[in-house]
């Protein structure tokens, strides 16, 4: 079969969960001898091609050249999620490479022109939903505070909130009577930010619809896009899968012997953002002291958040056991776990399958997790993870400090629940749906 996955970025810029997943199952879907594309957009280069082909480690890529990028409220809401100036360009693309199917992993940059491009050119389409961006402009249900949104108004006023206190920090704390007064008096415009929000629910619904297949990773993504008007018929459960590769060389845990031993070693990996919550983490070490026999490390990409990241570098620079990891290449990921006692994820949003979660699982690392639903639904609290609530570093730190005082407990929290899904049984799944899309 000839496959095209799409996502909106990838290798060697950007490394994180939902590019890891595309690039994991384009090379098992390879290794199986099928034809696949992935294609991924970046930032615009004026003197680049619309798009061009190059290979990365073994994998064929388009590399989309979109336009300048389209920030909401800076170039429009509604170039932000439909660009008609793409569909041409995607049509060619697709008649030139002639795909059995797409699989769309993200749309952003994209755009829905590629979903319009691939209807007109009958290319039969699935979509693996990674998170809440087709439901909501900023991907996670969630205003900048962290409070939990329910999805998108009908008036569109929520949306303007939220999308307005990202431009203007202070504007966030305007309370949503006075911006439904603003969309109100705004609503008569036939276009503008305020007509394409309320536009946005039902081109992403209309879009979602056209796919044959669109599968979800948790019954909680399933649920959340149910309730926010979705028709979910054609919804699959599809969790996850890791590729194994470097577990057999990791070498057998050790059981952490406590204080006289070394500093216990704690790590946080993932993305530089605050929605993944790496400042709870420091807040908790910063409440235990800089005294505290404890040996922290982050991974991650400074740059994926300069501003937060500069937040988090202030936050460590008191508090000595605080080191950065840097990046690293994913095949280095159960060598790294292997370094670790006990592996922090501090996500403040709703996080459905994050995929370091079955990665620390499979290599029988401690967890301690905010207790968010979803994420919470992939370990057994108490027998191989301990769960805090959301954003609360005091909690956090005391679970650390319970864990630091008795390493027997700590010993116990190793995964009893038999090895996570891999990246081969999901692939599995999908050649299934390919073939079923095909056989129509």
């Amino acid at each position: 079969m000839r496959i095209l996955l799409v996502v909106h970025q990838f290798f060697p810029e950007f490394r994180a969960g939902t590019e890891t997943l595309t690039r994991r199952t384009a090379e098992e879907l390879q290794r199986r001898g099928h034809q696949v594309w992935i294609l991924t957009a970046g930032p615009h280069e004026p003197e680049r091609p619309p798009w061009r082909r190059e290979s990365w480690q073994g994998l064929e890529l388009i590399r989309f050249n979109p336009f300048p990028d389209a920030t909401p409220l800076t170039r429009g809401v509604e170039q932000s999620y439909w660009r008609p100036e793409y569909e041409q360009q995607f049509v060619a693309m697709l008649q030139e490479l002639r795909p059995d199917a797409l699989h769309l992993f993200h749309l952003r940059r994209h755009t829905l022109s590629l979903v319009a491009a691939a209807n007109r050119c009958g290319v039969p389409l699935l979509a693996s939903l990674t998170d809440y961006w087709l439901a909501c402009p900023s991907g996670q249900l969630q205003f900048p505070e962290q409070l939990p949104c329910l999805g998108p108004r009908a008036d569109g006023a929520n949306c303007v909130q939220h999308l307005a206190g990202r431009v203007v920090w202070p504007m966030r704390w305007f309370p949503l009577p006075f911006w439904r007064l603003l969309v109100a008096a705004l609503r008569p415009l036939p276009k503008g930010p305020i007509a394409a929000l309320r536009r946005r629910p039902a081109a992403m619904a209309e879009a979602l619809a056209s796919c044959e297949h669109v599968l979800v990773p948790s019954t909680l993504m399933w649920r959340t896009f149910g309730e926010l008007g979705f028709a979910t018929q054609h919804f699959q459960l599809c969790p996850y899968g890791i590729a194994l590769d470097g577990l057999s060389e990791q070498l057998p845990r050790q059981p952490w012997g406590g204080r006289q031993q070394r500093p216990l070693r704690i790590g946080f990996i993932g993305t530089f953002n605050r929605a993944k919550g790496a400042h709870v983490l420091l807040e908790a070490m910063a409440l235990l002291g800089p005294a505290a026999p404890l040996s922290v490390v982050l991974y991650g990409n400074p740059s994926d958040d300069q501003a937060y990241a500069a937040q988090l570098r202030h936050l460590a620079d008191p508090l000595p056991q605080v080191r950065w990891g840097g990046v690293f290449e994913s095949e280095q990921v159960f060598a790294v776990l292997g370094q670790l006692d006990l592996l922090v994820v501090p996500s403040l949003w709703r996080e459905n399958a994050p995929l370091i979660v079955l990665q620390a699982l499979a290599s029988g690392l401690p967890l301690l997790l905010s207790d968010v639903e979803g994420m919470a639904d992939q370990v057994q609290s108490g027998t191989n993870a301990l769960l805090f609530p959301p954003g609360n570093s005091h909690a956090l730190a005391a679970l650390i400090q319970q864990l630091e005082a008795n390493p027997q407990r700590l010993a116990a929290l190793v995964n009893q629940g038999g090895s996570p899904r891999t990246i081969s049984d999901y692939s599995d799944q999908l050649e299934q749906l390919y073939a079923q899309v095909l056989q129509r």
